[in-house]
């Protein structure tokens, strides 16, 4: 009952999805790397919200909570810190986007800075941050099948696997392919998470989610308290707080949440969403109770299998049906944004680097080597996957390191006329090389509290550079600053005294 439940949910919804984005529409490269901006507030809420329930969310946040205790709680606070920031920016983004017809994040720095090269840049250095995010959903999806259904295959069979169902899935239909499998993906899992939660107290031998706090705050009185279970700075206040900022900083830099703003219809649509997504935090609530009745009733789970104590607390103390619906959701869980992670490396790659060489590209021409680039990169996604072997919160924290870097260049870009693109590029690349770098990376720890993440230091070492230099450089034209700041060029052309409406 468990492969049927799960294989039906997974598979059928592959297919529904991109069988009814396939149809009626007329695929170009607006419509597969955007939707054709077309989508309102409800898929537009299931595929940018809905890209913040992913496998991290799942097992990343189930496992920290298990390691770690309390320090885990970080979760809940980073969907609402990201909407915060998000209702600001990603109506500027969507208009920028709407306006000068951009479908990528390195379409955005090449027309704000009216430097192709920064896109392509920024571009590359975009690429190598989501296949490293894409690690995390599918180390997370190989953990949900060899977790649920067992050793019969290698966990490399089952990343194999998985890429190839991205492939399918997304190949059709593109980003309304992923906006459909969401719908099902957010849907499912919250039912799913519910049934398990409310039945977690009774597994665990206490006494309603009461009972599991007062039970592990006796059985592990560290896990109840920040900064959690582990000695050291790995996990004490710093991290907690600076992990917590450095998330929502990074977001909307995150290549495909940039990409996936441009989908929406219009600017009430984006700022419908971001009132309400801090509803999705809800989501890590059920987590955290079934990950601390995890820790009561399988306590001292090391490597891969505290990744997956959600899913042997759930494989050892549910019903077969829940199992296979739970399988089935952490299948999609996996693939959709997966498939939207593959999906914007590929545009970001054609539209910013492969037409930067062949100008002269089609409509046509781009929609085929985007397709053809989702195949290349999901076999390098697959191949990075199955050479590592590490915690999805530590990937995650590598992400965010390495993308919140593009940070200031976007938040800059909206804010400060002067900003440059050499500027940006040092910024960048100063910033890189302060978590990459061991002489430059513990130069800027020693100055932080110990525990502080690095992506923190750097991001201000980034920002300094990228305003110094961008004070002894040239600065864009009009044109290219109205991209990102159309109200200040606007007010900058209105003569003195008069009386004309600014914006």
């Amino acid at each position: 009952m468990t492969y049927f439940i799960a294989l039906l949910v997974g598979v059928g919804s592959i297919v529904v999805g991109a069988v009814l984005a396939a149809r009626g529409k007329r695929l170009d490269i607006a419509e597969w790397a955007v939707g054709g901006r077309s989508f309102g507030s409800f898929l537009f809420w299931f595929i940018l919200a809905g890209e913040t329930f992913t496998t991290f969310a799942l097992l990343g946040a189930s496992q920290s909570v298990y390691v770690d205790g309390a320090a885990g709680y970080y979760v809940l606070g980073t969907v609402v810190l990201t909407s915060a920031i998000g209702y600001w920016v990603v109506p500027k983004i969507w208009r920028a986007g709407k306006t000068h017809g951009l479908m990528t994040e390195g379409d955005y720095f090449t027309a704000r800075f009216d430097a192709p090269w920064l896109g392509a840049v920024l571009a590359l250095f975009g690429i190598v941050g989501l296949l490293l995010y894409s690690e995390v959903q599918l180390t997370g999806l190989s953990l949900v099948l060899q977790t649920l259904f067992g050793q019969g295959l290698s966990a490399t069979w089952y990343v194999v696997i998985a890429g190839l169902a991205v492939v399918v899935f997304i190949f059709t239909g593109g980003m309304r392919s992923a906006a459909f499998g969401a719908v099902v993906k957010d849907i499912l899992l919250l039912v799913v998470l519910i049934a398990i939660a409310f039945t977690a107290a009774e597994a665990a031998g206490v006494n309603g989610w009461g009972g599991i706090f007062d039970a592990v705050a006796r059985e592990h009185p560290a896990a109840a308290t920040l900064p959690g279970m582990t000695t050291g700075t790995a996990s004490n206040d710093w991290w907690w707080m600076s992990f917590l900022l450095l998330t929502p900083i990074g977001a909307f830099v995150l290549p495909h949440s940039f990409q996936v703003s441009f989908s929406a219809k219009d600017v009430a649509t984006v700022r419908r969403n971001q009132i309400v997504q801090p509803l999705y935090s809800l989501f890590y609530i059920l987590i955290i109770v079934i990950a601390l009745a995890a820790l009561l009733t399988h306590p001292g789970l090391k490597g891969s299998q505290a990744n997956g104590s959600l899913l042997i607390f759930v494989r050892e103390h549910s019903p077969d049906w829940l199992v296979g619906l739970l399988a089935g959701a952490g299948i999609l869980v996996a693939l959709v944004p997966t498939a939207v992670l593959l999906l914007t490396c590929s545009t970001l790659f054609t539209r910013n680097v492969y037409a930067l060489a062949r100008r002269t590209a089609t409509d046509r021409e781009q929609l085929r080597v985007s397709r053809i680039g989702v195949v290349v990169l999901a076999a390098v996604a697959v191949a990075v996957t199955t050479t590592q072997n590490t915690a999805l919160v530590n990937i995650m924290v590598n992400v965010y390191n390495a993308i919140g870097q593009l940070a200031p260049a976007l938040f800059l870009s909206l804010l400060w006329r002067r900003v440059t693109a050499v500027g940006v590029l040092c910024g960048v690349v100063v910033g890189a090389a302060g978590i990459v770098f061991p002489p430059l990376n513990a130069a800027l720890l020693a100055l932080c509290p110990a525990g502080t993440v690095i992506g923190l230091p750097a991001l201000v070492l980034n920002i300094v550079v990228t305003v110094l230099v961008s004070l002894v450089t040239r600065p864009p034209g009009q044109a290219a600053i109205a991209v990102g700041m159309p109200e200040a060029v606007l007010v900058a052309e209105v003569p003195a005294g008069s009386s004309t409406l600014r914006g």
